[in-house]
């Protein structure tokens, strides 16, 4: 696990590439690596430079990055793990490829020239990786299928290309203009996160999950997709206990294989239900005592710990746990928020950032529960469009007229998703169309809004309600697909990746391995949300494994008392941006409409947490990432 940059480009600045990697030092804090060639081109020369800041995983002594094949031709730098690369190894030494270390990077090198962008699919694990063929002149980046590591690119004005693991890196190489896109603050205010490909720098970009990209020679290609979440498959599933138990034995294996390592690894335990069936079967494999990493909190509605305790004592693991009380959160937002390389508005990253903090004394390595409620139906929002069958056959006046207005005078509750924010979602964002429905059920800004609060919104379309989606008349499944290719890769995932990495930690998900992945989309949404029964087969699967009171009880999220924050101890701050901020000085958002948000919000009106803080994560970075005239 690591941190990649690099170019190429006709004539650089030599010490750009150092530059660039100085940003991401972070994320891999054992060692770097440089790595630069000229070569013959069109109109010219042109250098490739490649850069690796390490997080030594496997094979401490000869794993040292920018790798290259035997005879130096093909060279990659590389960010991720690979854990089938062993059983990728042994058809490539069959043809005759020579290996020289036994990392997983030397058999992508050896897989990609036997069978070029093609073979990308094969590779099972979590990857962004830039690959150099001397040969053909050719550039290739890849990024993973479901995005867990990331992969910034842009066009250099010479028809070179840039590349990075954070947009820091990218926009640190002097060539790369710094324009903010208004694109990206649509996609950041609907979504809470920029949606691939759009960044808030206008001339960068992020790589879409699954996609690869080809420079040769100064041309560079479209992105081209190497996978797509499938449609469900035709054929009649297996009863469902023999499906609930193929289920139980493919988490085990994916866990299995992302136990390898040559160093200790851990597990993430909430007390959630994923969190805890990754931990029963990841401290079977474990060669010792298992350590596990917990955070509670001092506030009631947001605490799991007495749960992670009870897995911890079932599974016999080290139980290592850390309380947040109002104070330690609120003493880490500069420095959490300054690991961000663009805006990220989920405040859980709060906690997942100290969580991280935490584990890094102890591990370089945890495994832990991400991608369960995106693949199994988890979120409250699926079981909402089961019950939306019922309430668009009433009259959209009645809904409107009395509904709608008795919804929305309900008292203003700050606890977690209480009832009365989900009613207020259900009934005021109301969508006949599912998909925009979903949408804008989990949007921060609601479409109608949205316009008004970014300057030029009424011209861009948010990125997700655009996102490609199986072809099946079966929508729960879509539905699926459409948080498994957006929510989750944008915020989740990029949420654990910064948290963790800002502390030389690697997180892997093994709920997301390929194998289950595949499995678990071939199968009808029926098996995984029925009405009153979220994560029906995975909940399933766990029984006898996991105990009934964690499979059971209601889910809590992983988040923080924010909407009485921005009443409370982040007032202040919040008040002090509003009247000053990059934001108002570059003419990018509108100031009334965020003042107006506040009033209400202040006055217990109406929630406007999630837009409020939203404001106050982009006004942090705009801060840190532009001088005032390149914002305007």
């Amino acid at each position: 696990m690591c941190g990649i940059a690099g170019f190429v480009q006709r004539d650089p600045d030599a010490r750009c590439l150092g530059t660039m990697l100085a940003r991401i030092a972070h994320r891999g804090p054992d060692g770097d690596g440089q790595w630069v060639r000229a070569a013959p081109g069109t109109g010219g020369p042109w250098t490739t430079a490649f850069g690796h800041r390490r997080l030594a995983i496997i094979d401490l002594a000869t794993g040292a990055q920018p790798m290259g094949n035997e005879d130096g031709g093909v060279v990659i730098t590389f960010n991720g793990e690979i854990y089938n690369f062993q059983a990728l190894r042994a058809p490539l030494e069959a043809a005759g490829h020579r290996f020289g270390t036994r990392s997983d990077t030397e058999t992508i090198i050896h897989h990609f020239e036997q069978h070029g962008p093609d073979g990308f699919v094969d590779l099972n694990g979590m990857f962004a990786f830039a690959i150099w063929d001397a040969a053909a002149r050719r550039l290739t980046l890849a990024r993973d299928r479901m995005g867990i590591k990331p992969l910034f690119y842009g066009a250099l004005p010479d028809g070179g290309l840039v590349f990075g693991s954070e947009l820091t890196a990218v926009l640190a190489h002097p060539a790369v203009a710094r324009r903010p896109d208004v694109s990206g603050l649509v996609s950041y205010f609907f979504s809470d996160y920029l949606h691939p490909p759009y960044t808030m720098a206008r001339e960068v970009r992020q790589l879409e999950p699954g996609h690869v990209l080809v420079w040769e020679d100064g041309r560079l290609s479209p992105p081209r997709r190497f996978w797509r979440v499938p449609a469900p498959g035709t054929a009649a599933p297996q009863d469902e206990s023999s499906l609930a138990a193929a289920l139980w034995t493919k988490l085990d294996d994916a866990v299995h294989r992302q136990l390898i390592a040559d160093v200790p690894v851990g597990v993430f335990l909430s007390g959630g239900l994923d969190s805890s069936a990754v931990a029963t079967l990841a401290s079977a494999h474990a060669p010792g005592r298992m350590k596990a990493f917990s955070i509670g909190f001092e506030a009631a509605d947001f605490d799991e710990s007495e749960y992670a305790r009870l897995m911890a004592d079932r599974l016999g693991v080290e139980h290592v746990i850390e309380t947040l009380h109002e104070r330690n959160l609120l003493d880490v937002v500069d420095e959490a928020l300054g690991f961000l390389d663009q805006p990220l508005a989920d405040p859980s990253f709060l906690p997942t950032f100290l969580l991280s903090r935490l584990a890094a004394r102890h591990v370089k390595v945890v495994v832990g529960g991400d991608g369960g409620d995106e693949l199994w139906g988890g979120y409250p929002t699926y079981l909402a469009h089961l019950y939306a069958g019922v309430y668009r056959h009433i009259p959209a006046f009645v809904r409107q007229q009395l509904i709608g207005r008795a919804v929305a005078m309900l008292p203003i509750n700050d606890r977690y998703q209480s009832l009365e924010w989900k009613l207020r979602r259900f009934t005021g964002r109301w969508d006949d169309d599912p998909i925009v429905r979903h949408l804008r059920w989990m949007s921060s800004v609601d479409l109608p809004e949205l316009a008004r609060a970014v300057r030029g919104a009424a011209d861009v379309r948010p990125a997700t309600l655009d996102a490609p989606l199986p072809d099946t008349d079966d929508q729960m499944h879509r539905t699926l697909a459409l948080d498994f290719t957006t929510y989750m890769s944008g915020s989740v995932l990029t949420k654990v990746d910064r948290a963790s990495m800002a502390h030389g930690l690697e997180v892997r998900p093994p709920i997301l391995d390929n194998e289950t992945v595949d499995w678990a989309f071939s199968l009808p949404s029926r098996f995984k949300v029925r009405p009153g029964q979220s994560k029906y087969l995975f909940k399933r699967a766990a029984r006898g494994h996991v105990p009934d009171v964690i499979i059971d009880r209601k889910k809590k999220g992983f988040g923080i008392p924010l909407a009485a924050w921005l009443r409370g101890p982040l007032r202040e701050r919040l008040e002090s941006l509003l009247a000053s901020s990059p934001a108002w000085d570059a003419g990018l958002l509108d100031q009334s409409v965020f003042r107006d948000w506040n009033r209400q919000h202040q006055a217990r009106k109406v929630d406007h947490a999630k837009p409020l803080w939203a404001l106050l994560v982009l006004d942090h970075w705009l801060r840190r990432a532009f001088q005032p005239s390149e914002v305007r």
